[in-house]
């Protein structure tokens, strides 16, 4: 086979990259089709066939693998739009989802929305009450068998669960990483009596010590698995009917793939996929170029996205946060705002300029797209500023109007601060700027590194026009970014580079060698 395929789909745009033979390079950047987001899928391939002279069915019959990169877990999560799950647990524990631990209420919240205890909250349960129930069981710290599972039991509460019409289960009874056996049968009697359910057991997905983190994380994957599902089965049926002989590989948050028939049993792991592909590029372009010490930064269309690559290896955690709820999965170590090249600037009631986190996304777009967008963002304000050129966006296939763009600064920008179109382009990329500084600083220093020992990489669609200006706030004395046109898509180019991967755990909790 010729090719390796890299093809990553963001909120706005959806970037593709075919590797071929010698490593010759073809790229795609195409509009972001929500809700169809296969659209975009389609287009972008369209787009790279042409530029290696071939039909989609001729390149994908020439590529030996495709890479792919999918929002669809983390969009169900942020949307609400999931499963409806059932939890199956140990009798006496079917509230430690609601209980939560210590951290409850300020899980993944910033310090300045953590100081006033009086104004946090816990999050909603995972699953509400009548859909928790508890198994008479019980295995001890050991793994030991301490109350057999009541396997009657368990089948009335499966009987009730899909009468109350639920399309997920999750299991996570106590100390099953030490001994999955109940939950396995739990599974086994779930496919009697629901065929075709989506079962999660936690001992296969999170084989970790920690009760409530273990749960939440199994209900979360359970939620997302359907809808991942839904969206893999005939995207890669499509792809096998034209021409793809090889694998479908789906972009994990750990920097590794999985093949697509897997990805639903393991989806939760998906979540963080769109943000590590840039790091996963930039650590095999830091090996090329001899780099130990790198900044990954990435400004795309909604977000600006910080990573780092420390003695050559990607900087990771054993999990993550989402929603104010653990998971328990690894992924690296990447930190975003909302300050892409789409983030919209507004003037609050106080008189301050903001940049983002709303973003105009790929529909309607920012102003100058000439879609109907009336909002004011980062690309209108970089058009302004000349940064930009109207006659080559995205390679030449769409211009830009500079009249729509100034049009939309000077009235919701430029007339509440006193400023000409110019002066209030001018302001929103130093605001803009100065965020981007800002968090490529906090990201670095903050994990105690000197910035001065980081180079730089910059990509993503706005990253080349801005890295000078973060790069400069941050201290760092080298800036690299990809040549050509692949630093617009170095995450696609990240999503081909990487490999599959398989995540293995072991809790086995031992005392101290006290003496």
């Amino acid at each position: 086979m010729t090719f390796v395929i890299g093809l990553d789909i963001g909120g706005t745009f959806t970037d593709a990259v075919a590797v071929g033979p010698a490593g010759t390079l073809h790229t795609a950047k195409t509009p972001s089709t929500p809700p169809d987001f296969e659209q975009g899928f389609d287009n972008a391939l369209e787009v790279l066939a042409a530029q290696a002279g071939l039909t989609v069915e001729g390149l994908l019959a020439e590529t030996g693998h495709v890479a792919h990169g999918t929002t669809v877990a983390l969009n169900a999560l942020v949307t609400g739009q999931v499963a409806k799950v059932g939890f199956l647990t140990t009798k006496g524990h079917g509230d430690s989802i609601a209980i939560m631990n210590v951290e409850g209420r300020y899980l993944g919240l910033s310090p300045h929305e953590a100081q006033d205890t009086l104004d946090t909250r816990k999050p909603a349960p995972l699953v509400p009450r009548s859909l928790r129930l508890e198994v008479t069981e019980r295995v001890d710290r050991d793994g030991s068998v301490v109350v057999p599972m009541d396997e009657r039991e368990v089948r009335e509460h499966l009987r009730h669960l899909v009468a109350e019409g639920v399309t997920a289960l999750a299991v996570s009874l106590l100390w099953s990483f030490r001994n999955p056996a109940h939950e396995r049968r739990i599974r086994e009697l779930a496919h009697e009596v629901a065929p075709g359910l989506y079962v999660t057991l936690s001992s296969e997905l999170t084989p970790r010590i920690r009760e409530f983190a273990r749960a939440a994380t199994t209900i979360m994957n359970a939620q997302v698995g359907p809808a991942l599902r839904a969206y893999l089965d005939p995207l890669e049926g499509r792809l096998r009917d034209r021409g793809l002989t090889g694998p479908l590989l789906v972009m994990q948050g750990s920097g590794g793939t999985v093949a697509a028939r897997r990805a639903p049993e393991v989806a939760i792991t998906t979540v963080g996929s769109v943000l590590t592909g840039g790091v996963v590029g930039a650590a095999r372009l830091a090996r090329l170029l001899g780099h130990p010490h790198v900044v990954s930064t990435d400004v795309g269309g909604t977000t600006f996205l910080v990573g780092m690559i420390v003695d050559g290896v990607p900087v990771a955690s054993a999990g993550t946060v989402l929603n104010q709820h653990p998971v328990n999965t690894p992924a690296l170590r990447v930190h975003a705002i909302g300050s892409g090249g789409g983030a919209i600037a507004a003037v609050d009631a106080g008189g301050n300029l903001r940049v983002g986190p709303g973003s105009a996304g790929a529909r309607p777009g920012p102003a100058c797209y000439g879609q109907g967008g009336t909002d004011p963002t980062v690309t209108d304000a970089d058009l302004v500023c000349g940064i930009l050129n109207p006659a080559y966006f995205l390679g030449g296939t769409h211009r830009l109007s500079t009249d729509l763009a100034a049009k939309a600064l000077l009235e919701r920008v430029g007339v509440p601060l006193g400023l000409d179109a110019e002066g209030a382009a001018a302001a929103v990329v130093a605001v803009q700027n100065g965020q981007t500084g800002d968090l490529a600083r906090k990201v670095v220093v903050e994990t105690g590194h000197d910035p001065r020992d980081f180079v730089v990489y910059a990509f993503g669609g706005a990253g080349p026009m801005h890295s000078f200006a973060y790069a400069a706030e941050l201290g760092a004395e080298q800036l690299v970014v990809p040549l050509g046109p692949t630093a617009g898509v170095f995450s696609a180019y990240g999503l081909a580079a990487s490999g599959v991967t398989v995540s293995a755990e072991l809790s086995d909790p031992a005392p101290l060698p006290v003496d």
